[in-house]
C-alpha cells in the first residue's frame, strides 16, 4: 500500500495551505490541464522483483489511482494475512482504521471518515449510516484481490458523492486462483490464535471450463476475548463471524465477460451497546449484538474492447441489519438499509488515450427506529429514502511521451423524502482536473483539484425518532473542495514521493442528529512522504504522514468524529520484507510509530502519548511437499505494548474507556493449496 501527495505554487492567497495558496494551486493547475465547467459551479453552491513494495501508480486506467493515492494489489495483500480492514491498510499512514473490533472499525482517509466518500465493493455501493457507534468498514478481506483509494480528488466515473474521494474493493474471481487450463481449485487455512485461544477457517473452491468459472467461498471464526498489553482481557470482543461469496462467470471467445456474485456476512457475539467504545459509565453490561450485510450484483464488461465499444454494465443490490436489543437498559434499536445502484458506461479509445462517459444510479432505503421513546421522540420504525440519477464523463489523456492528464465532470439529480414526508430535489455539478509531467526520466510532478457535489444523505437510521422529532428545516447538500501535489522520484532501486493535499467539506452533515440541518466545515491538510529501496529478493519501505483535522476551526473531539473527521496528527509505518528463494521461505516484519499529539489540549484533554507497535511474519512453503502447503507464523505487537491506536473514539472522556488493542499475539496457520 502507498500513498502519493502533492506541493503547491503562488499568488494572493486567503487560505494557504501549509504556506501554499489554495488560488496558486488552482491556478497553476488549470493552465496544465483543459478547465472543468463543472468546478465553476461551486460559486453556485519497473524493477521486478520476487517481492513487491506497496507502491502507487498513475494510470490512464479506472482500474488504478491516479499519482497521490492508494493501490493495495493481491500479492501485497497475501504478504500482510489481513485479518480485519485495519490489517489491509496497515503500512499506509494516510489511512487509518479506528477500532479494535471488525464491528467498531471506521476508516479514515486524510483524516476523513469513509463515509464521506464513495465506497464500493465489487460495484456494490456501501451506505454506513446504521448506528455512529458501529463501524463503517466492516468487510471480510479473506478474498480481498485489490483496494484502490483516490484520496480527495476523485475521478468522475468513480460514483457520486465523492467529498473526499472514492474507495473500491474488488474480491477475487475463479480465474485468479486456477491457471490457464487449470479446471479445478482452491485452498483450505485454519489459523490459531494465542491471545483469543480461537480458531479460524477458510475454504475456497474454484473451477472454470470453456469460458465458464464459479467460485465459492467460506468463512468461519470463533474467538474468545483478546487481552490487551497489560494483561487485562477486553470484554466485548470474541470474534463470532462467518461470511460466504458465490461468483459465477462466463466469458466468450470474442472477450464479453458477464458475471454474477452473491455474498453474505454475519458478525455477531456479545458487545458494549455501544461497540465502538470499551466501557461506558452507566451503560449496559455487554449484550448480544448483531450485524448482517448481503449483497448480490451483476455485471457485463468486454475484456476484448474496440476503439469505439468498451461497454461496462453493471447492476448491483446490498442490505444491512443491525440489531442492538438494549441501548440504554430497556430500549431496542434497529436498522436496516436496502441499497440499489446501476452503471453503464462506455470507453472510447481516441489515440491519445481514453474518454469514459455514461450514467450511474442509486436508490437507498432506510428503516430504523426505536420501541421505546427516547427523551423527545416517538417510539416507533421510520423511513428516510433518497435517490440519485447521474450523468459522468473522465477523459484519460497523454498529450506527450512526457504529459498525462486526467479531467472530467458529472452531474446529478437527486430525490430525497424524510421520515414525516418532506420531499427534496436537488441538482449538483462535480468536476476535477489531475496531471503528470515526467520533468526527467526519474522525476515527474503531479497535481490535482476537484470540487465534489455531496448531495443529501440518509440519516442514522438507529435512531430515527428517537432522540428527537426529526426537523429537515435549512436541509441542505454538502459540497467538497480538494487539492493535491507532489513529485515523485525513481532511480534504479529507489522510489521516493511526496505530497500536500488540502481537502474542506462545507456543510458536512452530521448523521446522528435529529435536526438534518446539523452540519460542520470540515477541512483536512497534511503530507505524505515516503521512501523505498528495493533490492532483488526483498524491500525496505517507510512512509511517514501528517494530518491536521478541523472541524469548525477547532479541534474534533474522537466522541463527536463520527460521519466527519479524527484527530491523527503524525504517523511513521516501517515495512521489510526478503525471501530466501532456495529455502522457500519469506520473513518479514511491519510497524507502526504514532508520535506524541498535542491537539485534544486545545480542548482541555491530556495530549495523546507516543506508542510504538512490531510485528513480525515467516512464511515457509517447503518444496518437498510441492508447494501446495504453505506454513505461517505471525508474531504480532512483539513487545506487547498496552495502548489504543490513535483514530480510537473515547479517549478524552472520563466516563468512557477505549477499547486496547490486543497484547503481543501469534497467529500460526497453514494453508493447503488444490
Amino acid at each position: 500500500m502507498s500513498q502519493s501527495s502533492r506541493p503547491v505554487l503562488p499568488g494572493k492567497c486567503r487560505q494557504p495551505v501549509y504556506g501554499l495558496c489554495r488560488a496558486t494551486l488552482l491556478v497553476g493547475v488549470a493552465l496544465t490541464v483543459l478547465p472543468v465547467a463543472a468546478i465553476a459551479q461551486e460559486t453556485k453552491a519497473e524493477n521486478e522483483t520476487v517481492l513487491t513494495p506497496i507502491e502507487v501508480t498513475a494510470s490512464q486506467s479506472t482500474g488504478q489511482t491516479l499519482a497521490g493515492g492508494v493501490t493495495v494489489k493481491q500479492d501485497e495483500l497475501e504478504r500482510i494475512n489481513s485479518q480485519t480492514i485495519k490489517d489491509v491498510f496497515k503500512n499506509e499512514p494516510a489511512v487509518q482504521v479506528g477500532g479494535a473490533t471488525a464491528i467498531a472499525q471506521k476508516v479514515y482517509i486524510q483524516g476523513i471518515e469513509n463515509t464521506k466518500l464513495n465506497v464500493q465493493v465489487d460495484g456494490t455501493r456501501q451506505v454506513d449510516s446504521t448506528f455512529h457507534h458501529i463501524g463503517t468498514a466492516i468487510i471480510d478481506p479473506g478474498m480481498l484481490k485489490s483496494v484502490n483509494v483516490e484520496s480527495g480528488v476523485a475521478p468522475a466515473d468513480a460514483g457520486p458523492n465523492a467529498l473526499g474521494g472514492a474507495m473500491s474493493y474488488e474480491t477475487k474471481d475463479a480465474r485468479d486462483l486456477l491457471d490457464q487450463g487449470e479446471i479445478f481449485g482452491g485452498f483450505a487455512k485454519i489459523q490459531y490464535n494465542s491471545n483469543t485461544g480461537g480458531l479460524a477457517e477458510w475454504l475456497t473452491l474454484a473451477g472454470q471450463h470453456e469460458g465458464f468459472e464459479a467460485l465459492a467461498y467460506v468463512q468461519n471464526s470463533n474467538q474468545g476475548n483478546y487481552e490487551d498489553g497489560a494483561g487485562n482481557e477486553v470484554n466485548g470482543t470474541a470474534d463470532g463471524s462467518n461470511n460466504g461469496l458465490g461468483k459465477i462467470a462466463f466469458t466468450g471467445s470474442e472477450g464479453s465477460r458477464i458475471e454474477a456474485f452473491a455474498s453474505h456476512l454475519v458478525d455477531e457475539g456479545v458487545r458494549p451497546a455501544r461497540p465502538n467504545f470499551g466501557f461506558l459509565s452507566g451503560s449496559r453490561l455487554p449484550q448480544w449484538l448483531t450485524y448482517k450485510d448481503t449483497s448480490f450484483g451483476i455485471s457485463y464488461v468486454d475484456e476484448q474492447p474496440t476503439d469505439l465499444l468498451a461497454p461496462e454494465l453493471s447492476l448491483n443490490y446490498s442490505k444491512t441489519h443491525l440489531d442492538v436489543p438494549k441501548l440504554n437498559n430497556n430500549t431496542h434499536i434497529e436498522s436496516v438499509i436496502e441499497t440499489l445502484n446501476g452503471k453503464a458506461a462506455n470507453t472510447f479509445n481516441i489515440g491519445m488515450g481514453n474518454i469514459s462517459t455514461g450514467f450511474d444510479f442509486y436508490h437507498d432505503e432506510a428503516t430504523g427506529g426505536a420501541d421505546t421513546a427516547g427523551p423527545a421522540g416517538r417510539a416507533g420504525r421510520y423511513t428516510e429514502t433518497t435517490t440519485n440519477i447521474g450523468v459522468f464523463s473522465q477523459a484519460r489523456l497523454s498529450l506527450s511521451d512526457r504529459w498525462r492528464v486526467s479531467f472530467g465532470g458529472r452531474g446529478d439529480q437527486q430525490w430525497f423524502e424524510g421520515i414525516d414526508g418532506t420531499d427534496f430535489s436537488e441538482f449538483g455539478l462535480s468536476g476535477n482536473a489531475n496531471t503528470e509531467y515526467d520533468l526527467t526520466d526519474d522525476l515527474m510532478v503531479y497535481g490535482g483539484l476537484g470540487s465534489s457535489f455531496g448531495g443529501l444523505p440518509l440519516g442514522e437510521s438507529a435512531i430515527y425518532n428517537y432522540t428527537s422529532i426529526w426537523n429537515y428545516d435549512g436541509f441542505k447538500p454538502s459540497r467538497s473542495h480538494n487539492y493535491k501535489a507532489g513529485a515523485r522520484y525513481s532511480h534504479d532501486q529507489w522510489d521516493f514521493d511526496g505530497n500536500l493535499f488540502y481537502n474542506e467539506i462545507d456543510d458536512s452533515h452530521s448523521l446522528e442528529y435529529g435536526n438534518r440541518n446539523t452540519t460542520s466545515d470540515l477541512e483536512t491538510r497534511g503530507f505524505n512522504l515516503s521512501a523505498t529501496w528495493t533490492y532483488g529478493p526483498g524491500f525496505v519501505r517507510a512512509a511517514y504522514s501528517h494530518t491536521d483535522v478541523e472541524k469548525d476551526d477547532k479541534v474534533p473531539l474522537s466522541n463527536d468524529a463520527s460521519y466527519q473527521g479524527v484527530v491523527v496528527g503524525d504517523i511513521v509505518n516501517f515495512e521489510v520484507a526478503h525471501r530466501f528463494d532456495d529455502l522457500g521461505l519469506q520473513v518479514g516484519t511491519t510497524s507502526e510509530l504514532a508520535l506524541s499529539e498535542d491537539a485534544p489540549e486545545k480542548n482541555g484533554y491530556a495530549k495523546l502519548d507516543t506508542y510504538f507497535v512490531a510485528n513480525l511474519y515467516g512464511e515457509w512453503t517447503p518444496e518437498m511437499l510441492s508447494e501446495a502447503v504453505t506454513f505461517r507464523v505471525d508474531a504480532l505487537n512483539i513487545f506487547d505494548r498496552d495502548y489504543f491506536a490513535r483514530t480510537t473514539a473515547g479517549y478524552e472522556l472520563s466516563n468512557i474507556e477505549p477499547y486496547h488493542e490486543p497484547g503481543r499475539t501469534f497467529l500460526v496457520s497453514a494453508k493447503v493449496k488444490f
